[in-house]
């Protein structure tokens, strides 16, 4: 009878067998959600400093739209001039360099970013401490504790010894931290004069409009908040993705096997059964279709329970106040899903086999 769920009841016939196959795959889609939901996290984290002050555009040298492993010089009359264009509320230069701050024997890689004191670019909140005056940096939290200072200690950077003023937070990521200098201060241990590295704008009205006026009265690269942050995490991201794309790989074999081997034990538990309905007449396909109800059955339980954990990783990790956040992507799970499927149709491949070579008249005499 078409309308009979044989595959379901095959593979259920054996709970604890079927639990067990179920487990072993989700377990291995967990690995796969958890690590995109931590470089998901991480990568939110990477764009913090980009994000936190609400600037609408930032300008930088034409054809540089990055920070990371980016340079970018624009000279400072440029901003005077994008400060009077029609459209732009405020214009704040900032100096940026990736390099390290050092204590003792410890050292944290960092953004440093010089900013002008009462204008945009700086920390946005302090959570001991004050913003900086000339010698002085504001540091991290986390970076300041993984260098065992605090405020009114000292830490080197740009081949300077500057004191610690302040501590803000959330500003340690999977690939740095930032701190934060005064302009003048950057300008001159760098040698540096009448050059900023990026002008962050805020404005008015429409985006790309404004955007597009900019651009064409200075010759420089603009772009959204939002345009910045996703090239930043491109950047980042392709960095990484061989590392990632390996992990991948290794999770997903590790469920082809567990559902594989799960697909085969219930075939093989039930030939005698299938014997019996390959003798009443049963075709290839009928039987093709109850190994894949098995193998879907398998794996979409196995998908349903990981989001379940992985979202339930996702919150205990947030609530631990954890460096950076596991966020569940829809397009994560996507992903999931897809590879999901695969797996259920390689791992029917030998338990079709199987079936269709099964005797009937071979299965009644055991």
């Amino acid at each position: 009878m078409p309308g009979v769920p044989v595959g379901r009841r095959n593979l259920f016939s054996e709970r604890r067998r079927a639990f067990l196959g179920i487990a072993g795959v989700s377990a291995a889609l967990l690995m796969v959600l958890a690590l995109d939901g931590i470089f998901a996290g991480a990568m939110q984290e990477v764009t913090r400093y980009i994000d936190s002050w609400g600037a609408d555009l930032f300008v930088s040298q034409r054809g540089v739209r990055t920070m990371h492993m980016s340079s970018s010089s624009v000279p400072l009359f440029a901003v005077e001039r994008i400060s009077r264009l029609p459209g732009v509320r405020w214009a704040a230069p900032i100096l940026y360099d990736s390099g390290a701050v050092t204590a003792s024997d410890e050292r944290e890689l960092t953004y440093l970013i010089g900013y002008v004191p009462g204008r945009p670019g700086g920390p946005c909140s302090l959570v001991a401490g004050r913003e900086p005056q000339a010698g002085e940096i504001v540091l991290d939290d986390r970076a300041a504790a993984a260098l065992g200072v605090g405020v009114g200690g000292r830490v080197e950077t740009l081949g300077r010894s500057w004191r610690v003023s302040g501590l803000t937070t959330g500003m340690t990521n999977i690939v740095n931290s930032v701190s934060y200098l005064l302009l003048a201060d950057f300008a001159g241990a760098r040698g540096l004069e009448g050059v900023a590295s990026y002008v962050l704008v805020g404005g008015r009205g429409t985006s790309d409009q404004l955007a597009r006026r900019i651009g064409s009265a200075t010759g420089l690269t603009v772009q959204s908040r939002a345009g910045f942050s996703a090239q930043e995490r491109r950047r980042v991201r392709d960095m990484s993705t061989e590392l990632m794309q390996i992990m991948t790989f290794a999770t997903f074999l590790i469920g082809l096997t567990v559902i594989g081997l799960t697909l085969s034990a219930a075939t093989l538990s039930r030939l005698r059964e299938i014997g019996v309905m390959k003798a009443l007449g049963a075709s290839p396909r009928r039987l093709g279709r109850i190994v894949f109800a098995q193998a879907a059955w398998t794996v979409w339980a196995a998908l349903a329970v990981a989001v379940l954990l992985a979202l339930g990783l996702g919150w205990v990790v947030g609530r631990t106040g954890a460096s950076f956040p596991l966020v569940v992507e829809a397009s994560s799970v996507a992903r999931a899903a897809v590879g999901a499927t695969l797996l259920g149709g390689f791992g029917a491949i030998a338990p079709l086999i199987k079936v269709s070579r099964v005797d009937p008249a071979t299965v009644f005499r055991r």
